[in-house]
């Protein structure tokens, strides 16, 4: 579990650093403050340097060098002020209980010596810049160095269409964007759980908030699943059930594909009535702790967090890793809220915001 997070020259990020995380842990803050870049900074670290896998991350923001390159990622875009010139670099650590994981990578020039690359030869390679991904952890070192051509464009081995219809998974991580995960992306996702001892986690989870759901199935049409309800006769798609509990199906789905591993959720209320929030922060953290999943959220909805607190003082039994993040513009440290001071923060009208 990741206990620490530093991230240098990453995106709007200067130097920033976040504390005291715990199993659950929701960013807060206003509109464009690095919320999301955060769960990105996660997401880059577990990738390990792998550039497909970064390709996956940056296509989720349309982040191509330009129309007419299909195929060339903008690799600016990730880091500080969107600029590189050679000895640009950005840095991402984290500290968790196993160790140390560090991503270093940096921009720099061809040099005489250079091994030859995909068929160029040394000499080829003196005038290019290349981008070169360093990721350490205390058991394991990865390289990985990738040719860049002009304008900072990262020339893919396939093409990007390839991961048109993937979720970003990886390494026991899995990224829950702020839209609901795509009917392709949640049927997959359950192909790989059904008739496992996963599938019955999942109804577990979603009676958390519908108790009469009994089973859910693949029905092969537009709609993809369906639900059989407790005394009702007929499956029932499960659009019909509302935007709500399929956003819900897919953090309930996400939760239980990241089992001992890493769950990251921008925007995690979209869709989700405040009635239902409490609700779904009992699903997240009671399936959290049975799974051993670390959740990062983000939100920048007072009903949201306020839910959140109001389920921890309502449950002695939550365990005390619960933390709010606020992250706010030209910081350079997140403000850390512990389970208590989440209490009281709601206890006293306090904006965490």
């Amino acid at each position: 579990m990741i206990t620490e997070l530093k991230i240098k020259n990453f995106r709007r990020f200067k130097e920033f650093e976040l504390k005291n995380l715990g199993l659950v842990n929701l960013l807060v803050g206003e509109n464009n403050g690095g919320k999301t870049s955060v769960l990105e900074a996660v997401q880059l670290l577990k990738a390990k340097g792998d550039t497909e896998k970064i390709a996956k991350i940056m296509k989720s923001r349309n982040e191509f060098l330009d129309d007419l390159n299909p195929n060339q990622i903008d690799i600016c875009q990730i880091f500080h002020n969107h600029k590189i010139k050679p000895g640009s670099s950005f840095f991402i650590n984290s500290k968790q209980e196993s160790g140390e994981e560090t991503l270093l990578s940096q921009i720099y020039d061809g040099v005489p010596g250079l091994i030859e690359y995909n068929g160029l030869e040394n000499d080829d390679l003196l005038n290019k810049s290349f981008l070169k991904m360093e990721w350490k952890s205390s058991l394991k070192e990865i390289i990985e160095i990738s040719y860049l051509i002009d304008k900072g464009g990262l020339l893919l081995k396939r093409g990007l269409s390839a991961y048109s219809k993937e979720p970003v998974i990886m390494d026991n991580l899995l990224f829950v964007s702020s839209g609901a995960m795509s009917v392709d992306e949640t049927v997959q996702i359950f192909k790989d759980i059904v008739l496992n001892p996963e599938e019955e986690l999942v109804i577990d989870s979603l009676n958390i908030i519908e108790p009469s759901i009994a089973r859910i199935a693949i029905t092969g049409t537009r709609g993809g699943l369906a639900v059989k309800c407790r005394g009702i006769d007929k499956r029932i798609p499960i659009g019909n059930m509302g935007d709500g509990i399929w956003r819900l199906l897919g953090i309930t789905l996400a939760l239980v594909k990241a089992k001992d591993g890493i769950l990251l959720i921008d925007e995690i209320d979209t869709g989700l009535h405040f009635t239902v929030m409490e609700k779904m922060w009992n699903l997240i953290i009671k399936t959290a702790e049975k799974l051993n999943v670390q959740v990062f959220a983000t939100t920048h909805n007072s009903d949201c967090w306020t839910s959140l607190a109001a389920v921890l003082q309502e449950n002695d039994s939550i365990k005390e890793n619960i933390s709010i993040q606020r992250i706010e513009k030209n910081k350079t440290r997140a403000v850390s809220f512990t389970k208590d001071e989440i209490i009281i923060a709601a206890d006293r009208k306090i904006e965490v915001r």
